[in-house]
C-alpha cells in the first residue's frame, strides 16, 4: 500500500461527499424533507443490511477479535476520560462538552467502510464490519453517558440500555453475528434481495454526509473544534496504533481498525446533540471541519501504518 492506493481510495469518498454538498445547494434537491428521508433510509435500513451481510459471511475465526477489540476500545476509553477530566478546559459549558466528547470518539461508518473496502477489497469490507461491531456500541455507550452530565435527575439503566440496543447499526451487527454463529450460508434468494440494498448503503450514505455539511465559525467554536479535532484525528489514532502494535494485531485488521479511529466524526452525533440537549451547532461544525481535515491527516496516518504493519 503506497500513497497512490490511499489517494485512489479517498477520491471516490471525497467525490461523493462533494456531490452531496453540491446537490443540496441546487433547487431540485434543496428540500429538508428529501434529505431527512434519505438519511433515515441509509441509517435505519441500508447500512444495517450492509453490516448484517458483511458480519454474517465473514470468517471470524481468521480474525483475533478479542485483541482487536482491546486495541480499539481501550484507546477510545482513554481519550474519553481525558475529555471528561478536562471538560472545563476543552468546552465552554456542558452542552459544548457533550459535542467535544462525541467529536473526539465517534466515526463516520460510511467513510470507514468505503475506504477499507477500497484499500483492501472484500477482506477490508468484512474487517470493517467487525470493527464497526466492536466500536459502534462502545462509542454509543460513552456518548450516552456523556449526556448524563446535563441531567439533574438520574436516567434508568434500562433507558440507557434501550438507547444502545435499539441502535440500528448494533442490531445489524448483532443479527449478522448470530447468523454467522449458526454456520448457515445466506440463501440465494435472500442474498438476491439484501446484496443490492447493501451496495446502495455507502454511496447514498456518503452523499448524505456531504449534504449535511454546514458552514461554521472558527471564532465562535474555536476551542471545542481544536480540542475535539486534535483528539479525533491525531491523539486517538496515535494511541490506537500503539495498542495495535503492542497486541500484535494482524496487519490488515490493524489497518482497518486504524482507519476507523482516524476518520471524521459521525453525522449521527448532530442528531443526538439536538435531541438530548447538546450543542448542535458545535457538533455540526465538528462534522464539517473533521471531514475536510481528514483528507489531509488520513494519508500520512495510513502511510505510517504501511511502514509499521507492512501492508
Amino acid at each position: 500500500m503506497s500513497l497512490s492506493p490511499i489517494l485512489a481510495a479517498l477520491v471516490p469518498v471525497t467525490a461523493l461527499i462533494v456531490l452531496g454538498l453540491g446537490l443540496r445547494r441546487t433547487p431540485l434537491f434543496s428540500g429538508e424533507d428529501f434529505w431527512a428521508g434519505a438519511e433515515r433510509l441509509a441509517y435505519y435500513c441500508l447500512l444495517p443490511v450492509l453490516l448484517f451481510t458483511s458480519v454474517a459471511e465473514v470468517d471470524v475465526t481468521a480474525v483475533p477479535v478479542l485483541r482487536l477489540a482491546v486495541a480499539l476500545v481501550v484507546p477510545t476509553l482513554i481519550v474519553s476520560l481525558f475529555i471528561i477530566v478536562l471538560r472545563r478546559v476543552v468546552a465552554a459549558d456542558l452542552p459544548a462538552f457533550t459535542s467535544v466528547l462525541q467529536g473526539g470518539i465517534r466515526f463516520n461508518t460510511y467513510i470507514g467502510l468505503s475506504i477499507s473496502a477500497s484499500l483492501l477489497g472484500p477482506t477490508g469490507g468484512a474487517l470493517a464490519a467487525i470493527v464497526a461491531a466492536i466500536l459502534v456500541p462502545t462509542v454509543n455507550i460513552v456518548s450516552s453517558l456523556g449526556f448524563e452530565f446535563l441531567r439533574t435527575g438520574r436516567r434508568s439503566v434500562l433507558g440507557l440500555l434501550r438507547v444502545i440496543v435499539l441502535n440500528p447499526l448494533v442490531i445489524g451487527c448483532a443479527l449478522g453475528g448470530l447468523w454467522n454463529l449458526s454456520g448457515w450460508a445466506l440463501p440465494e434468494l435472500v442474498s438476491g434481495v439484501l446484496d443490492p440494498l447493501a451496495a446502495a448503503a455507502l454511496p447514498i450514505g456518503l452523499i448524505c454526509v456531504g449534504a449535511g455539511l454546514r458552514w461554521f465559525s472558527l471564532r465562535e467554536h474555536g476551542a471545542g473544534l481544536v480540542w475535539s479535532t486534535a483528539v479525533k484525528l491525531v491523539v486517538l489514532p496515535g494511541l490506537s496504533l500503539a495498542a495495535l502494535v503492542v497486541l500484535d494485531v494482524p496487519a490488515e485488521a490493524a489497518v482497518v481498525g486504524l482507519i476507523f479511529q482516524a476518520i471524521a466524526t459521525a453525522s449521527s452525533g448532530y442528531v443526538m446533540a439536538r435531541q438530548l440537549g447538546g450543542n448542535a451547532e458545535l457538533m455540526a461544525a465538528l462534522i464539517a471541519a473533521q471531514t475536510v481535515l481528514m483528507l489531509a491527516t488520513l494519508p500520512p496516518t495510513l502511510l505510517l501504518a504501511q511502514l509499521v504493519f507492512g501492508v
